[in-house]
């Protein structure tokens, strides 16, 4: 059967001498895939009753657009309005979810002052769950039978390095070119940075706000996001699909 289209349609067998109608139901539509384990592994309850309310549904918004986005986990870039508009929660109660699945290391994030700009978002792994990948797979044989049994977030197929290079490069970027403290939440949002970017772009925003004697993150992050080349030219980024 052809599910390759949006619409429905019927077609009738005429050849056939009995009449037999052939219903062939088809769809094209655009839509998201979500990793099925994830509902059932106690995560909704827990995030929407121990992190915060709705937490669950930018949670699964924001796995769904990775899965759309990126073959292998990656990063998630929307704005605060885009998101709220997605999952009909408010903007200020989507950054506050957010911001609680962080500490919670649910997830890691650079969160901008406007809620028009892009945020950067990014599933942690491996994820921690209430219930476990290999209780699940106990529990529900025949939804997660041999070959079908990969759990996204948890069974991550190409481990960071424990000495990554550019990541270092990063960092010393950070601490000479601004010049400020280093915490967990400032290395996650580095980690996004070497994941989301070019190094080459990563230096010239560095030594831009260096230049400009601009101490801020954020600021460099808005510059990097925006796509603009530090001689403020627009920027071409390749993107798997929109999402």
């Amino acid at each position: 059967m052809n599910l390759s289209s949006s619409r429905l349609e019927r077609d009738f067998d005429t050849t056939r001498n009995d009449k037999v109608a052939l219903v062939v139901y088809t769809m094209n539509e655009a839509r998201h895939e979500f990793p099925l384990w994830l509902e059932l592994s106690g995560l909704p309850d827990w995030l929407n009753s121990k992190v915060r309310k709705d937490a669950w549904s930018v949670f699964k918004k924001v796995a769904e657009l990775d899965c759309a986005a990126n073959i292998d986990p990656g990063v998630v870039e929307i704005s605060m309005s885009d998101l709220a508009r997605r999952t009909g929660i408010a903007p200020d109660s989507v950054e506050k979810c957010l911001s609680r699945m962080r500490k919670k290391k649910i997830l890691a994030c650079f969160i901008p002052d406007n809620p028009d700009e892009s945020a950067l978002i990014r599933v942690v792994i491996p994820l921690a769950s209430p219930i476990a990948p290999q209780e699940i797979k106990k529990k529900y044989e025949k939804l997660f039978p041999p070959g079908k049994d990969f759990f996204r977030y948890v069974d991550e197929k190409v481990p960071e390095p424990a000495d990554d290079e550019v990541l270092q490069e990063i960092v010393d970027l950070y601490f000479n070119s601004l010049g400020l403290k280093m915490n967990l939440f400032i290395l996650d949002e580095l980690r996004l940075l070497r994941q989301r970017f070019e190094l080459p772009d990563v230096k010239r925003a560095f030594e831009l706000a260096k230049r400009l004697e601009i101490k801020s993150l954020k600021w460099v992050m808005r510059q990097l996001i925006s796509g603009k080349k530090t001689d403020g030219k627009r920027k071409g980024r390749k993107t798997k699909k929109s999402v």
